[in-house]
């Protein structure tokens, strides 16, 4: 965790720095951006596991989240923790589905393939990432991944199971949209990510912009007791 916090100070600076330069080009301030949320969800999914009790809830939530940064993080791991997280909470279809997308990936590191044979179909129309670097060793060892595979393959004979992700209502269109996506296929609308849990957010009147939001969890001026009680 001291690694990524540092690398998240880091990436703020750099992130400041491009905002502020009239010559900055865009697509480096929202890759940088890009870095900078996904190492920001990674320490507050560090410290709420670390205090577990009411903050279970929001570290489900963020490892859902880290989902859409599967070309950034090791993919095998973040599949596996969102499932996790979603068997933690009694998701059932969402984490079989999740699970499942983790043994995929875990078969191709095995057999040296790319991305390119996976099934995306349970992701269309979301924001979770089709191209992604696979990593070189696996996240789990080999026994616990057989685990891993027989729970699939026990959910997958279980008739209550669903294999479909867990679905919300657009507040733009009504539309049908998976819960943790910042992208509404139907209507293009993009969702504002919260500044904890990364899961979206409406717009309503009087929100803060997502900058005023980081500009204040990072340099102390808003949101201070918050960051001390869960970061310090």
């Amino acid at each position: 965790l001291p690694g990524i916090q540092q690398l998240r100070q880091v990436l703020y600076k750099v992130w400041s720095g491009l905002r502020a330069s009239s010559g900055a080009d865009p697509s480096d301030v929202k890759e940088i951006e890009r870095l900078l949320h996904c190492a920001h969800y990674l320490c507050l999914l560090a410290a709420c596991r670390s205090r577990g009790g009411a903050f279970k809830e929001t570290a489900a939530n963020i490892a859902l989240s880290l989902v859409r940064y599967c070309d950034i993080l090791p993919a095998d791991r973040v599949f596996y923790e969102a499932g996790q997280a979603c068997k933690m909470s009694d998701k059932l279809n969402q984490a079989f589905v999740l699970t499942n997308r983790f043994i995929d990936i875990c078969e191709l590191i095995d057999d040296g393939e790319d991305t390119s044979t996976v099934d995306n179909s349970d992701f269309e129309g979301t924001d979770v990432p089709f191209d992604f670097h696979l990593p070189e060793t696996q996240f789990l060892p080999e026994k616990e991944r057989e685990e891993v595979r027989d729970w699939v393959l026990t959910q997958s004979m279980d008739q209550k199971i669903e294999p479909v992700l867990t679905m919300r209502s657009c507040s733009k269109c009504n539309a049908k949209v998976y819960e943790a996506s910042l992208l509404c296929a139907s209507c293009n609308t993009r969702f504002k990510p919260c500044v904890v849990t990364g899961m979206p957010v409406g717009r309503s009147r009087g929100e803060l912009e997502p900058d005023e939001v980081f500009e204040g969890f990072h340099n102390g001026s808003q949101f201070k007791d918050y960051v001390e009680f869960v970061l310090k």
